[in-house]
């Protein structure tokens, strides 16, 4: 069935379009108040945690959010709607977010706790989340068609970058004013009243009356279910490439853990300037995102794929020779430029590459070893580092990994080109 078949009256399909950029677009911005790259790795060293911690700060969020949706992809191939499951699971994973903000307004005797409060806090959105997110995504396919999907995706990048370019200056000032727990309590209930309008930007979307393909009225016990995912994945190899790709394009996340503290340690500069390196990624973000739009509207995701992976190896040269702030600064905008190229060509080749008839259990199994490669790709560069503080090591390694993922992704034929 062609993606244009499977949407409903034009009309719908611009607002559930308008309303799925808000969602994002809001969603991220509020988590660019404690953005995973550059806010998170130094507020958990500020509160003495470890070097593998620090590591996987940029990914836990994302790593946890994939978890879950294997063990429910199940249930959701058999819903013929799926707004109601979104909405409930995505409020609730939204919550974590002012328990930690109050806590830590709080906790003048509970230094102890702040630690393992900051840290799992986008651990628990992330595991309620992810139970939401195979059908949110499966509801975004269905609603959005598939040649604007990928300005669709920039368009949620963009407005997180505008939002972020003013959290950025927030979060200069609330650390300059409120350094310690209040000032990060204060970033957490900003960030959780973002998410909670995102969550409300959700409610006027419409799902079609007649759902594309109806419920399995024979599901497969679980435990059979689960002993078929290998057999289904093996049909097709160029989902095991795919796997492959992502694993070896974590150089972003390996890199960036340790980014922000090199750059603060490097140049001297105080904690609070963190919030200018978030503005200058997010302006990358936004001229990402826009090229990201036009390039995936017209060739497709690969080769924004491809295009990320280059530049994360020339962010991993310029960040070891750079010793100013301003140059840091630099780096960051490219950063942000680079990694939302990966992400809008991430979102976009993965959903073309999917059969429909099976798209969320095949998501959910790319979600699931995404899981493992964003654990052991920044767990990796975290005992890097813990073994032999370098940084300059650390880049090295990462833009290795960038190198290897361009090899693999030259054999992953464009879905666009080849019909799938």
């Amino acid at each position: 069935m062609s993606s244009a078949a499977q949407h409903h009256h034009p009309q719908h399909v611009r607002r559930n379009f308008v309303c799925h950029c808000l969602e994002g677009g809001l969603y991220m911005g509020g988590i660019a108040f404690l953005q995973p790259e550059t806010v998170m790795p130094k507020m958990v060293e500020s509160l003495k945690g470890s070097p593998l911690i620090i590591a996987i700060m940029p990914a836990v969020l994302a790593a946890t959010f994939a978890f879950a949706g294997l063990f429910v992809s199940p249930k959701v191939e058999r819903l013929t709607h799926f707004k109601p499951w979104v909405l409930a699971f995505g409020l609730l994973q939204r919550l974590p977010y002012l328990a930690a903000g109050l806590v830590l307004w709080h906790a003048e005797h509970l230094e102890g706790w702040l630690l393992p409060v900051v840290v799992l806090t986008p651990v628990l959105s992330g595991l309620v989340g992810g139970i939401g997110v195979v059908a949110w995504m499966e509801m975004v396919t269905r609603m959005v068609p598939e040649r604007i999907r990928a300005a669709g995706w920039a368009a949620r990048y963009i407005m997180q970058a505008c939002i972020g370019m003013g959290a950025g200056a927030v979060i200069h000032q609330v650390l300059t004013h409120l350094p310690g727990h209040r000032g990060y309590a204060v970033l957490h209930l900003i960030a959780f009243g973002f998410l909670f309008f995102s969550w409300l930007s959700q409610l006027p979307m419409k799902e079609a009356e007649n759902p594309v393909h109806g419920p399995r009225h024979d599901p497969l016990p679980y435990w059979d279910y689960l002993r078929g995912l290998p057999r289904l994945l093996m049909e097709r190899p160029v989902l095991l490439r795919l796997i492959a790709a992502r694993f070896t394009g974590m150089g972003y996340l390996m890199l960036v853990s340790f980014l922000t503290l090199h750059a603060l340690h490097t140049t001297g500069r105080l904690e609070a300037d963190v919030g200018h390196l978030v503005s200058l990624q997010n302006v990358g973000t936004i001229l990402g995102s826009t090229l990201a739009a036009w390039l995936g509207y017209h060739s497709g995701g690969r080769v924004l794929l491809i295009a990320a992976r280059v530049i994360c190896i020339a962010v991993c040269v310029w960040s070891c020779m750079t010793d100013s702030f301003a140059g840091f600064m630099a780096v960051y905008f490219v950063f942000g430029f680079g990694l939302f190229l990966d992400r809008v060509g991430d979102l976009t080749l993965t959903a073309e590459l999917c059969p429909p008839e099976r798209r969320s259990t095949y998501q959910a199994m790319l979600g699931f070893c995404n899981v493992w490669s964003l654990l052991l790709a920044t767990g990796l560069g975290g005992v890097v580092f813990r073994q032999t503080q370098s940084f300059p090591l650390v880049a090295t390694l990462a833009g290795g990994f960038a190198l290897v993922s361009i090899l693999i992704l030259l054999r992953i034929p464009e879905p666009r080109q080849s019909g799938r």
